[in-house]
């Protein structure tokens, strides 16, 4: 507890100092030199979150590929750490653009308290990415005892005091787990947390359902009641969340589907043909609870350019076969003949460590896009998860 007392005495004396160091470190930009296109806006530096934290802010550069949020602690003399201290994943990589509204949910109860720094990473075209950090912010969980509310003085009555104001009627906030369509357009619900699922059933523009579960892999996705009584998975992506997610449970999504054979078709003139080719790991050695990054090779061996897709990542522990984490990547429109290294995809193992994982890669796992082959979409890698910090 003392050291809490003097962690925090600390950070109120260099409240000052933070604020001419962060803009010099690229943490908390000067108005001026914000963009409206790829910022965070709240929380601002030197702020206290807990519980489920709505992080806003904007995500919207016209050659967006992907964004996705991290965070880190800072160093004891409350600096930026190096470029070797690893960021952890508040969210997965996300497609949609945002625009001043909700970039993603920072479950603050699964940190310890302590100072933080907060970072939006936007991936762009030709392996490029910009980066908007917040810092410092301290998450405070477990208020210490001593932090109480001032309450300011009654004053003194008097016979020419005017009655006082009336006071306007507190909200009720409903603490019921929500999820609101935010995308303009029905949304699917899947039996599953990933696209690979089938969609049995869609949501409409702004209609609300209640969230009765979160992936238990990592991925985001919400399992939700229906009005007809079902339940399926819905993307983070195309909803906003409402209420106290506290208690909600993580879920085990069910194994993925065995693809269904399509049946040939005749070979059209003008045709895509995508093919997986060379991958790696950023670190290579993938370390448990730790974010690493793969990187894809993309070709387009067909005779016309390919819309954008999607690229699915699935690690599975050997020894059982058994899902552990999922995410997912986008393919960009390649041209006949050109190769694209797609990436960075990040994603965090936390279970098994010291044991040999299978990681899946598929390009289009829905087989959205229209191509003569679909047996050349898929790269397998194994690999020993390292040990790292994970107890």
């Amino acid at each position: 507890m003392h050291r809490n007392l003097r962690f925090f005495v600390l950070a109120l004396a260099l409240v000052l100092t933070l604020a001419v160091t962060a803009q010099a470190q690229d943490i908390s930009p000067t108005p001026g030199e914000v963009n409206p296109n790829a910022n965070i806006s709240w929380p601002p530096p030197v702020y206290v979150l807990r519980g489920q934290f709505a992080v806003r802010g904007s995500a919207n550069l016209p050659n967006m590929l992907s964004y996705f949020l991290e965070f880190r602690p800072l160093e004891d003399d409350l600096s930026s750490a190096d470029d070797t201290v690893p960021w952890f994943p508040v969210t997965a990589a996300l497609q949609a653009a945002v625009r001043d509204d909700v970039l993603g949910i920072w479950d603050t109860t699964l940190v310890e308290d302590g100072l933080y720094e907060l970072r939006l990473t936007i991936n762009l075209q030709n392996n490029q990415r910009e980066f908007f950090r917040v810092a410092p912010l301290r998450v405070e969980n477990e208020p210490p005892p001593f932090a109480v509310t001032p309450v300011a003085p009654l004053p003194t009555p008097t016979t020419s005091a005017p009655p006082p104001p009336p006071q306007p009627t507190p909200t009720q906030f409903d603490p019921t787990p929500r999820a609101t369509v935010s995308a303009n357009v029905p949304v699917n619900v899947r039996r599953g947390d990933s696209v690979i699922y089938e969609a049995f059933a869609a949501l409409q523009p702004g209609q609300t359902v209640t969230i009765v579960g979160r992936s238990s892999t990592g991925s985001g996705w919400y399992v939700v009641d229906l009005p007809n009584g079902q339940r399926g998975w819905v993307a983070p992506t195309v909803v906003t969340v409402s209420g106290d997610l506290s208690g909600v449970p993580f879920v085990a999504p069910p194994p993925p589907p065995t693809p269904t054979p399509i049946p040939a078709t005749p070979t059209p003139a003008a045709t895509v043909n995508l093919v997986a080719g060379n991958f790696r790991f950023d670190p290579p050695s993938p370390t448990c609870n730790q974010t690493f990054n793969v990187y894809l090779d993309v070709a387009n061996f067909g005779t016309t350019a390919n819309p954008s897709g999607l690229i699915s990542v699935q690690d599975f522990r050997v020894a059982d076969g058994s899902l552990q984490v999922s995410t997912v990547g986008a393919i960009p429109v390649i041209q006949p003949g050109q190769t694209v290294n797609v990436g960075p995809i990040p994603l965090t193992v936390s279970t098994f460590y010291d044991e040999q994982h299978r990681l899946v890669i598929t390009l289009d796992p829905g087989n959205l896009i229209p191509e003569t082959s679909e047996t050349d979409n898929t790269i397998i890698a194994v690999y020993t998860l390292q040990k790292g910090v994970c107890p």
